[in-house]
């Protein structure tokens, strides 16, 4: 029996124009209502998920929420953080200069949350209004080495990021997390990081088997999740590899794909 789901936003429980449908809403409470813990994982700051949050009504303190691609567990509902990783400024300065090499840009996320950047650049205003957050313009070369970073992203056109995505893998998985969050983001989060390990990590804090578990995503990011999970889920519309590698395909987001997913998995599972 699914004790624990793990939902990705975009592409996933998102339609294209970052609604949730009332069939993927009464399905989340139904599984709350069947006793599975319904998380959310994205890679978003707090600022970013709270409205969805809200109106999912996952904020009380038996909620939890995924944020930063598995950089933070947070309990909701006592606002408290039960898991968090950080990166060294040393890397960030490392992955400043190789944007300037790839003609690509940089933002990067402060151990305090603040979102800086050395330009702003036509996708900051994308970051900014995704995680309803002010980025902040840094000299990146006046980082320290032992700063704290929650994590750094390189930014540019989706040709871009597919251009860089497999030079930048082969140069820093033994350093990073190099997960693609969106055609546009390409981040780096700590080596241990990434939302497959955050949800064993809560699973094991929650005192659930992994057995117990479902993930739901679409994308390069989510596939961490999906293969650590007894049942992943790839969107209809998930990334190929991601469609390859989970043992179930449900409907597309425009067809509330994460709601036929629950439903089958949890709500209708509970009657049999």
């Amino acid at each position: 029996m699914i004790k624990l789901v793990t939902i990705d936003l975009d592409g996933t429980l998102f339609d294209n124009e970052k609604n949730i449908s009332k069939e993927n809403k009464d399905a989340i409470k139904k599984a709350k209502e069947n006793g599975a813990y319904v998380v959310i994982a994205t890679g978003r700051p707090l600022n970013g998920v709270m409205p969805t949050l809200k109106e999912l009504d996952l904020i009380y303190d038996n909620d939890y929420v995924i944020l930063y691609n598995g950089g933070k567990i947070l309990n909701v509902g006592k606002n408290e953080i039960i898991y968090s990783s950080t990166i060294d400024g040393a890397y960030v300065k490392e992955l400043y200069k190789k944007s300037k090499e790839e003609n690509v840009y940089i933002h990067a996320f402060k151990e305090n949350e603040d979102l800086i950047t050395p330009l702003k650049n036509p996708y900051t205003l994308v970051e900014e209004t995704i995680n309803k957050i002010d980025a902040k313009v840094f000299d990146f070369n006046k980082i320290n080495d032992n700063d704290l970073f929650i994590k750094a992203m390189l930014v540019a056109s989706d040709a871009d990021i597919t251009r860089i995505t497999p030079k930048f893998k082969e140069l820093y998985n033994n350093k990073y997390s190099v997960l693609r969050s969106s055609k546009i983001f390409l981040e780096f989060l700590n080596k241990t990081t990434n939302k497959g390990e955050a949800l064993e990590f809560l699973a094991k804090y929650l005192n659930i088997d992994l057995k117990d578990t479902m993930a739901i995503g679409d994308a390069d990011n989510d596939l961490p999740m999906i293969l650590k999970a007894n049942v992943g889920v790839a969107m209809e519309n998930a990334f190929k590899e991601v469609l390859d590698k989970a043992n179930f395909i449900t409907k597309s987001n425009l067809e509330s794909g994460v709601a036929y997913a629950i439903n089958k998995f949890i709500n209708n599972a509970k009657k049999d």
